[in-house]
């Protein structure tokens, strides 16, 4: 009998596994058999055959380590500034707990480059827990995004530099930089993006350049550090490309007005400019003149004087920077000549004369002649000319004093005379003649008288004989 109920419970099983599972069986319909009541024994059964069924549907999935599961977990530093303090807070992407506290909470009013190291744990993992080195990066107010470019090279390029403003601790090793730079039409410029249109790494370069841009255009440029890869500190620059070097004024003319005037007349270049600056004195200096002008007087200029004049615009931005140079030459009108210096008579023989001077500071005109005249009171007895300003003067009167007077004649004026007076002296060859003269007679005089003097001594001598 009892084998008989087991065989039975054993094909309900197959035909309806429901009603083992609630350890009760249903009734059949009307048309069905009749109902009854599934003795204990065989609930029993059939609760512990539905039991090591479920059990193998659907197994326990077991738990990942913590170290496992934050391996790559972000972290981002938040930097609060206000008047008392200047510190860092640390949050992570995922709902995480620092050394079982909240993470939140423990990694508040952090320093500058201060070092910390938590382990990371969560209620969905096991351990070993994930532990993070957290270093602060510096106080990002201590950099700042400089322009460096040199004033020379400002019409054409670009620089930029990140300063640092004070000291700390952190490894310089581990700071990085980027910059961005791009055109009015947001076309990336320099080395920005050299490859595909990718950003460049960041590298440890601080300064970033660009060379050959145009003049007065506007570039965007925007750049960031990093400590440990991360951004810390960004800055942006709108910089905007010096002037360019002015054109060359154009149609530039000189020409005399008199012997100490001239007259400049140009045009304008076809570019900015601010000035122009107007070049015609031997010693380099230059006159300043408005933009506006197209026309220049020169006064104070040297007689018979040939001037040479340049003219270039100058822009005035981070340099000043001049174009190229217009050319025009002329040479003033002829003029007196100054006086000659130096004059220096000196007497060479008893009537003649030897007249020198040096040439005068300024001839004022072509070359010329001296001219020396001689004169006797007011009344003039002859003129000399001469290519230098050296003169024999000949032929003059004994015992006479005589005004020469020197001048330079150069060819259209001559200057004012220069004087010297000087006297000639008495004919001493003259002299010198009556003088022998005067001798050969006293000596024959006194031959003669000898003479006589013999000739009485002996007729004296010749009476006492006899």
């Amino acid at each position: 009998m009892d084998l008989w109920l087991k065989l039975l419970a054993f094909g309900f099983a197959f035909l309806d596994t429901a009603m083992f599972v609630t350890g009760q069986a249903t009734s059949p319909t009307q048309d069905g058999p009749t109902t009854f009541t599934v003795p204990s024994s065989l609930t029993t059964s059939a609760s512990i055959f539905s039991t090591a069924a479920l059990s193998t549907i659907a197994p326990t999935t077991p738990k990942p380590s913590c170290e496992e599961k934050y391996m790559d977990i972000p972290v981002n530093y938040t930097y609060t500034y206000n008047e008392n303090s200047k510190t860092y807070s640390v949050m992570f992407a995922s709902d995480v707990q620092c050394d079982s506290q909240d993470c939140a909470k423990m990694l508040q009013n952090l320093q500058e480059c201060e070092h910390r190291t938590v382990n990371l744990s969560h209620s969905s993992c096991v351990p070993p827990f994930k532990q993070i080195l957290l270093e602060t990066p510096p106080d990002p107010t201590k950099f700042k995004l400089e322009d460096c470019v040199q004033p020379e090279k400002a019409n054409t390029s670009l620089c930029l530099r990140w300063e640092n403003s004070g000291n700390f601790s952190c490894d310089e090793g581990k700071l990085r930089y980027s910059f961005q730079c791009a055109d009015k039409n947001s076309t990336p410029i320099g080395r920005v993006f050299p490859y595909g249109g990718k950003p460049i790494k960041p590298t440890k370069e601080k300064e970033f350049g660009v060379e050959n841009l145009d003049p007065q255009h506007t570039y965007t440029c925007s750049s960031q550090v990093f400590y440990n890869y991360r951004a810390f500190a960004s800055g942006n620059k709108t910089i905007e490309t010096d002037f360019a070097s002015p054109g060359t004024p154009q149609d530039i003319e000189c020409s005399n007005k008199s012997s100490q005037e001239g007259h400049v007349t140009w045009k304008p270049p076809n570019s900015v400019f601010h000035k122009f600056f107007l070049c015609y004195r031997s010693d380099g200096e230059c006159v300043t003149l408005n933009e506006s002008l197209t026309s220049y007087d020169l006064k104070q200029l040297k007689p018979y004087t040939t001037y040479h004049v340049t003219l270039h615009a100058s822009v005035k931005g981070k340099a000043e920077r001049n174009g190229t140079k217009a050319k025009c030459d002329f040479r003033t009108n002829a003029a007196e000549p100054s006086k000659v210096r130096n004059i220096h008579v000196s007497r060479k023989t008893d009537n003649s004369m030897t007249v020198t001077c040096t040439p005068p500071t300024d001839l004022n005109g072509p070359p010329g002649n001296y001219v020396l005249k001689s004169l006797i009171g007011d009344s003039e007895k002859k003129t000399y000319l001469n290519e230098t300003c050296n003169f024999l003067v000949k032929d003059l009167s004994y015992s006479t004093e005589y005004t020469f007077q020197v001048y330079y004649k150069n060819g259209q004026f001559h200057g004012a005379p220069e004087s010297a007076s000087h006297s000639t002296s008495y004919n001493s060859h003259a002299l010198i003649i009556f003088l022998i003269f005067l001798i050969i007679v006293t000596s024959i005089a006194l031959l003669v008288v000898l003479y006589k003097i013999y000739d009485l001594h002996k007729k004296r001598s010749s009476n006492l004989d006899e």
